[in-house]
């Protein structure tokens, strides 16, 4: 296969608005903050529209004590709501009942889109125990549709809030982490971009998700909520320094989402936490990766979480054609905290697609045996397609299989590489080069 030059190239979304080169040339050099990129800033916002039917969204200090997101609880809440300092400050009651509890306030806007900041600092009531506190932000849009993002720890998810039979119904993608979300204690800053065509999660200055959406008119309602089920407390969230900004009807869409990367030289696109327990050397000829414990297998993940995605990349190992093998080496998608898909190829040349779900795992959706790898170490592409329900795998650009799948609802999330070690785990064993993640619409 022909050698990438040693660079990292990642295409995140962007407006194409906020950019004065033609699409098809926006490209940019992986960095730790892409803001410090050249071509793409993710805080960059288009003219505001001439007119403008409610100013609060042009309210650069959207905390206030005329503001209605600083409306106290009535007496007896099971939340405590203070505004103080640009600052809202959200506690559970003294008195919190075992019962799921929800926390909303609101403005009313009328607007197209709209890019929300704030810095989050959430403290959880037992500092021992991992972070519980719910909270996020959700909006409306003129057809009654309610969207929203909830964050919990160093995990999110995007959901929608509909009323079926007078009761409210939450239909949410899967949970995922974003390795870019600090840890309780810590300050996060977040921004929410949301137009009729998706909305993008940034934390800390990095693209971490991206909810698809179908198309509206405008937005009539944003708003913000603290959530916390019976069986957990729900100690200290303060949201600082809250921003909404109006975004212009004339605004284009959105640039799928793709990074390539060689993995010839570390790029920062992997999590250092997420390599460890594993070698994971970046070499010139790829990123051996592999698990450090015999019959171990290991996952390393990258990009955003995204729901329609085409992950491809080359993967060398050795192979013993019919002898039994346990050492494997693959992509995966939609990998969140609820399972994943994973295609691999094994050394015993066949390959296996699993669905690892929660409820049930390692299922296998398809399995087959590669007729033209020969004995001896080789490097083979492979590509795994996710698409709504239809899952299709293909090695060497032909495809193996193609088939649907909706079970368990493994339907967003990250990708990257899924490996499995040998009876002799070693840092040469698999070798993964030419990386490409790509957003499909």
């Amino acid at each position: 296969m022909k050698r990438k030059s040693l660079q990292a190239i990642i295409i995140f979304s962007f407006f194409l608005a906020a950019c004065s080169a033609p699409a098809e040339t926006q490209v940019a050099k992986i960095s730790p903050d892409p803001t410090q990129n050249p071509t793409y800033s993710p805080t960059v916002t288009a003219e505001k529209p001439t007119e403008t039917p409610n100013n609060t969204m042009l309210s650069k200090k959207m905390v206030n004590e005329s503001s209605p997101l600083c409306s106290l609880e009535e007496a007896g809440s099971q939340f405590i709501l203070s505004c103080a300092d640009n600052m809202i400050v959200i506690k559970q009651g003294e008195n919190r009942r075992g019962m799921d509890i929800i926390l909303i306030r609101e403005i009313d806007v009328d607007t197209f889109g709209f890019t929300l900041k704030a810095n989050i600092t959430s403290e959880p009531a037992d500092p021992s125990r991992l972070d519980k506190n719910q909270s996020g932000f959700y909006f409306e849009t003129d057809e009654g549709r309610r969207f929203a993002l909830r964050i919990e720890g160093q995990y999110f998810n995007f959901e929608e809030w509909t009323i079926v039979n007078g009761k409210e119904r939450t239909i949410a993608l899967n949970q995922s982490y974003a390795p870019t979300l600090f840890s309780a204690g810590r300050v996060n800053s977040v921004q929410l971009t949301c137009i009729p065509d998706n909305c993008d999660l940034f934390a800390n200055g990095t693209l971490v998700g991206r909810l698809p959406l179908e198309q509206f008119n405008s937005i009539s309602t944003i708003g913000l909520f603290a959530a916390s089920p019976w069986d957990e407390r729900f100690g200290t969230v303060t949201i600082a320094d809250l921003t909404i900004e109006d975004l212009a009807a004339t605004r284009p869409e959105t640039q799928p989402f793709m990074l390539v990367d060689d993995l010839t030289a570390d790029n920062g696109i992997f999590s250092q936490l997420g390599l460890s327990g594993a070698f994971s050397d970046f070499e010139q000829d790829g990123f051996h990766f592999s698990p450090v414990i015999p019959y171990g297998y290991y996952s390393a993940k990258t990009g955003p979480a995204l729901r329609n995605v085409s992950v491809r990349a080359s993967v060398e190992m050795d192979f013993s054609p019919g002898v039994p093998a346990t050492q494997y080496g693959g992509v995966i998608c939609r990998a969140s905290n609820e399972g994943m898909v994973a295609a691999v190829l094994r050394a015993n040349a066949t390959y296996t697609i699993y669905r690892d779900a929660l409820r049930r795992k390692f299922a296998v959706l398809a399995t087959n045996t590669v007729d033209n790898i020969a004995e001896g170490r080789s490097a083979h592409l492979m590509r795994l397609d996710c698409v709504d329900e239809t899952i299709s795998f293909f090695i060497d650009g032909e495809q193996v299989e193609s088939f649907t799948d909706d079970r368990y609802g493994i339907q967003y999330g990250r990708s990257g590489f899924f490996t499995k070690a040998g009876g002799v785990a070693y840092s040469d064993a698999i070798i993964f080069s030419d990386l490409e993640i790509r957003e499909i619409r």
